[in-house]
């Protein structure tokens, strides 16, 4: 018996296909089927199976019922809102790039649903006018705000549990956070979308762990001066002098935060070898060696010539590693999810505010395994019974 055929509108199916940065020949292998078929679907002279519409939904990170739409909807691109950090126009994109991006936003939406559900209102992130004269200042104001102390940060365990606290400082203050997979360094290192209330940072999973603090708190001080950028660049190269101006301030201010020039200066041992004091500079405040060196040449610890000497011999992300597909599948999908998002679901389920099957829904996990989901993201008892 031959399956039965849909009746969508093939003007929506090519508006669904360029939206998420496929062309016709990427998304035709993805689904398996010929050029010239998936040509014919978009021209409207053969329609999809239903079994073929789900596969295109899921592919094209849409609803089956959205491709019954009698005309395209108004929508802006996915990137229409960042500028690049080079401020090169990004008309192209990666579906994987694009489909992290839009998820983001989505997520976004329900968590301002789920707060609304528990009449809890998200903290406003501050906005500083006098970044551009006081850095320094600044970097206090925003550590404090931040409540992190050097102490703390010096107990930080290596590069992973650094990138952990991070993140969990910023989302206590209800900043969203996510991982995204599958996307080359080159073409995004991370994003942000500055909204007042609970913006995006997304960081790169390919990245190593050094490199992706350095990007979370970049993309942070963007959303500290409400700019929604995507890097799309090496970021050690904005240490130069010859970078625009926007970039230079915020490097300045993300190393400022990271290293307080007050703490490293009373830290610094002018007496020890350079090389082995950068490294042991790198171990007190959990990033890499390469930021140390700058840190301690723009503070003028050490020469130029020093520093030119020792270069070769750092890394701005040192050999910290990356894990975007491995380890524990329930830590993958709380970091690619956003730990914020998954929390507040929780919260919201123990609060009797959604039901079960939306939290399955918002978690994107089916219902045996919440428990073991719900221990690793509030670190309870895995024997617990929390589901």
């Amino acid at each position: 018996m031959p399956s039965s055929r849909v009746n969508i509108n093939p003007e929506v199916l090519s508006f669904a296909r360029e939206r998420s940065g496929y062309v016709i020949p990427e998304i035709a292998r993805k689904l398996q089927v010929n050029e010239e078929r998936w040509l014919k679907w978009e021209q409207g002279e053969v329609k999809p199976t239903a079994k073929q519409l789900i596969k295109i939904a899921s592919k094209l990170d849409r609803s089956p019922a959205f491709f019954y739409l009698d005309e395209p909807p108004e929508e802006a691109p996915a990137l229409s809102e960042f500028r690049t950090i080079n401020n090169i126009p990004l008309e192209n994109a990666s579906p994987k790039l694009i489909q992290a991006i839009r998820e983001a936003k989505r997520n976004r939406e329900t968590l301002l649903e789920l707060y609304q559900l528990q009449n809890r209102e998200p903290e406003r992130v501050p906005s500083f006018t006098n970044i551009y004269t006081q850095v320094e200042e600044v970097a206090t104001e925003v550590r404090d705000w931040l409540e992190l102390t050097f102490e703390k940060q010096n107990n930080w365990r290596g590069a992973s549990n650094a990138l952990t606290e991070w993140k969990n400082i910023l989302e206590n203050k209800d900043i969203y956070v996510i991982q995204y997979p599958y996307v080359d360094i080159d073409e995004a290192r991370g994003f942000a979308l500055a909204e007042s209330e609970i913006p995006i940072i997304g960081i790169n999973s390919q990245d190593s762990y050094n490199g992706r603090i350095f990007t979370l708190i970049h993309e942070l001080c963007h959303i500290l001066l409400r700019d929604s950028v995507l890097v799309n660049d090496d970021l050690q190269n904005y240490f130069s002098s010859g970078n625009q101006e926007m970039e230079k301030l915020c490097n300045k201010l993300t190393a400022e935060i990271l290293v307080p020039s007050e703490i490293i200066r009373g830290l610094f041992d002018n007496q020890n070898d350079v090389l082995r004091e950068v490294n042991r500079l790198r171990t007190k405040f959990r990033i890499s060696n390469y930021v140390i060196l700058i840190r301690l040449k723009n503070l003028s610890l050490i020469s130029t010539q020093e520093f030119n000497r020792i270069k070769p011999e750092v890394s701005f992300s040192d050999t910290s590693s990356s894990g975007s597909t491995s380890g524990n599948a329930y830590y993958n999908q709380i970091v690619r999810k956003g730990k914020l998002l998954v929390r507040t679901a929780f919260d919201a389920y123990f609060n009797d505010n959604i039901s079960l099957p939306e939290l399955t829904e918002i978690t994107s996990w089916k219902v045996p395994n919440l428990n073991e989901l719900a221990a690793k993201t509030f670190d309870w008892p895995e024997e617990g019974k929390y589901i």
